[in-house]
């Protein structure tokens, strides 16, 4: 009894001794680290470089996480496979801002019934985002490099609470760097979430075939996330005079370009791999 009473002890320790706080808009966020992953840091030279170049104008990118077998890799300042990732941002708008139940529960509302229309308004500025990225990367790495994203495939939401909603979808890029092409799908999944009144975007990514991982381990940091935070209030705060439904759908759009962006970090060490010598 008294083994298992420790394990137990030991294995509460590890699930939840990588939490991390974050100041946002003036409240503490306790968010946990997904399991198996870590967050990028300084010293994971390329992979950090990488990420200053991925400018979201709609969102704050408040922590990148990368697997724990990617980690000796990045911190050689080399760029992994990064197959599978996570992200964690909040829109500027919202960030200053409380959301209540009532108006969270408006968000679901307005995603769930025009799902389709926002991603067709997403798509009409994907390529100006993605040549201004290339462009940065080019001259950061010293490479002859472009990123286009020919397809995106949105599902309908899958998973629904009373603080939470998340959607998955697939994301054919293309990459061609030095003269080298190269195409390939992604799987991804979005949830955002209300924790003690802030709302918060969690993005998973994982390959084409890994969807159901994606959506299952969002899932869980999902629902880790509210558990460490209280629960929001019934009405807003901070947001007299808004036209919610704006907001709402611009904080929306705004993280797909976002979770889109990102996807360059796997294109470019993928074409790293490829590339002779």
């Amino acid at each position: 009894m008294k083994s298992a009473i420790v394990i137990t002890f030991l294995v509460f320790i590890a699930g939840f001794a990588s939490d991390e706080t974050f100041s946002i808009g003036g409240k503490e966020l306790v968010i946990p680290t997904p399991r198996g992953f870590s967050r990028i840091t300084q010293d994971m030279d390329a992979v950090y470089r990488m990420s200053l170049q991925l400018v979201d104008p709609q969102n704050d990118q408040l922590a990148y996480y990368i697997s724990d077998s990617d980690i000796p890799t990045a911190k050689v300042g080399e760029l992994p496979s990064l197959e599978r990732t996570f992200i964690l941002k909040v829109n500027k708008q919202l960030k200053n801002m409380v959301i209540g139940s009532e108006d969270f529960a408006k968000l679901k509302n307005i995603t769930k019934s025009q799902n389709k229309e926002i991603f067709e308004s997403v798509r009409s500025k994907i390529p100006g985002r993605m040549k201004g990225i290339s462009e940065g990367i080019s001259k950061e790495f010293d490479v002859d490099f472009a990123l286009q994203i020919s397809r995106v495939i949105p599902l309908d939401p899958h998973f629904e609470s009373d603080n939470a909603l998340a959607y998955s979808m697939y994301i054919a890029y293309g990459i061609s760097a030095e003269g080298t092409k190269d195409e390939s799908i992604v799987s991804a999944t979005v949830t955002f979430v209300n924790v003690s009144g802030k709302v918060l975007f969690l993005y998973c990514y994982g390959p084409q075939d890994e969807l159901e991982w994606t959506r299952s381990a969002s899932k869980y940091w999902a629902e880790k996330t509210m558990d460490s935070n209280t629960q929001p209030p019934t009405r807003s705060s901070g947001g007299r005079g808004m036209e919610w439904n704006k907001i709402i759908e611009k904080g929306i759009g705004g993280a797909v370009i976002g979770g889109l962006i990102a996807l360059i970090l796997g294109a470019l060490s993928l074409f790293r791999k490829k590339k002779p010598g």
